[in-house]
């Protein structure tokens, strides 16, 4: 078995996030294959509060990563922490994860940030697709977009596809997991939300990032309250505020403030520890899940939507992406269009009207959810795992695609020839 060293970008603490979660989920399942794991974070490792056999916990030093891979056989990465790795040293084999298209979330910022973010992002990606090995995505629609970049740095090319028609040694997908087994018993409504009967009607939104569209969901609540008046919408707050701008929530906010929603309505409740990140949408009768049409929605996983249909909460999202697919295929809920408030008011009000459609819902959800578990879905890097590979033709061919394009003459004229065969001699 093979010894991995994981460099994960974001911080690991009881109050883990995205990024953090997946490695952590990453390492566990490696480690209960027999690897042996070094889980390299930004942060200080007590903050974790983690004692697991197999499992070593160390604070990245951004100038001395590659001293630090020292003893290992592989290395999994994931933004831009992962820079200072592959600046230092080019011997191991590189696993590159993109399940995050962070590149093309953070242009939400540009306005706050300028093009600072983008021009670091873009370089981000150009150097890690340009030296990784094998690469992970999320979904069909992220495999495709990002074989269009690898495409672009060289490494799809001809002496590849000989050997891997289907390139499936250079990208794999590997989507967030659900938990194995049946999810925990629900807690009791009263004791997650102070203040809110069961009787009412809540809501569960989660964490508002800029390309989520929460203000659909405040547009429409005034049409939802009119025929359930004891709604109540809950939202997240983010657990690392410093890590991400958050003008989005800001402004749902202070709408919800505005019309005297704030703290009734309309909750902002923290962001629950690891152990505990389920206890809000169990007390909840309904997931709403809204974004803005755009590129981030139709290559986001919506990775809180695989914990909300594992938990089987029917779902109402908006059109586009991924999982909103999967919601409409699954029989999980309802998907409206974007930016339409009336059809969203609809929608909940529909599902939380008939008991017999959530049921149904439910079921739907838990059954797309079921085999979806971590050592499942991580298959593929269970795989790179057992036998580390590097792509031989990486270097080669990425100087041939950054070369000047020279056609000669003789080449051009059989295109040219080519070309009238193939239109009939025309």
């Amino acid at each position: 078995m093979s010894r991995a060293f994981l460099i994960c970008p974001e911080p690991v603490r009881r109050l883990t996030a995205g990024v953090g979660s997946r490695f952590l989920a990453l390492a566990r399942v490696l480690i209960a294959a027999g690897h042996r794991v070094t889980l390299a974070v930004p942060n200080d490792p007590a903050e974790a509060g983690l004692a697991e056999p197999g499992l070593e916990l160390v604070q990245a030093e951004p100038s001395h990563l590659g001293r630090q891979a020292d003893g290992h056989e592989w290395v999994l990465l994931h933004a831009h922490l992962g820079n200072h790795y592959l600046t230092q040293r080019d011997d191991l084999p590189v696993v590159v994860d993109l399940y995050d298209p962070f590149l093309v979330e953070n242009m939400h910022y540009s306005r706050e940030l300028g093009l600072a973010p983008y021009r670091t992002d873009h370089a981000t990606w150009r150097l890690q697709m340009a030296r990784g090995d094998l690469f992970l995505c999320s979904s069909e629609e992220q495999r495709l977009y990002y074989l269009g970049w690898l495409s672009a740095l060289g490494r799809v090319n001809p002496l590849l596809l000989a050997d891997d028609p289907e390139l499936r040694t250079l990208i794999a997908e590997l989507p967030f997991g659900t938990p194995e087994g049946d999810p925990p018993a629900p807690p009791v409504r009263a004791e997650v939300l102070p203040g809110v009967d069961e009787g009412a009607l809540v809501l569960y939104f989660g964490g508002i990032y800029d390309w989520y569209d929460a203000e659909v969901v405040l547009a429409a609540l005034p049409a939802v309250l009119d025929r359930a008046p004891r709604t109540v919408v809950v939202f997240v707050e983010h657990p690392h505020p410093e890590l991400t701008p958050l003008a989005a929530a800001a402004r749902a906010r202070a709408e919800a403030e505005r019309r005297g929603w704030l703290g009734s309505v309309v909750r902002f409740e923290a962001w629950r520890p690891f152990e505990r990140r389920f206890e809000l949408p169990q007390v909840c009768d309904l997931a709403v899940v809204t974004h803005h049409a755009g590129l981030e929605t139709e290559l986001s996983l919506r990775t809180r939507l695989v914990d909300l249909l594992w938990l089987g909460l029917p779902a109402v999202v908006t059109a586009g992406g991924t999982m909103a697919r999967v919601v409409a295929a699954a029989g999980a809920g309802r998907v409206v269009p974007p930016a339409d408030s009336g059809a969203l008011a609809e929608a909940v009000l529909g599902l939380a009207g008939d008991p017999a459609a959530r049921e149904r819902a439910a079921k739907g959800a838990r059954t797309w959810a079921a085999g979806r578990s971590w050592p499942r879905v991580a298959a593929p890097l269970l795989e790179f795992a057992r036998a580390p590979w590097r792509d031989t033709n990486r270097a080669r061919c990425a100087d041939v695609a950054a070369g000047e394009v020279e056609i000669e003459e003789p080449l051009l004229r059989k295109i040219q020839r080519a070309l009238r065969r193939e239109r009939g001699g025309r």
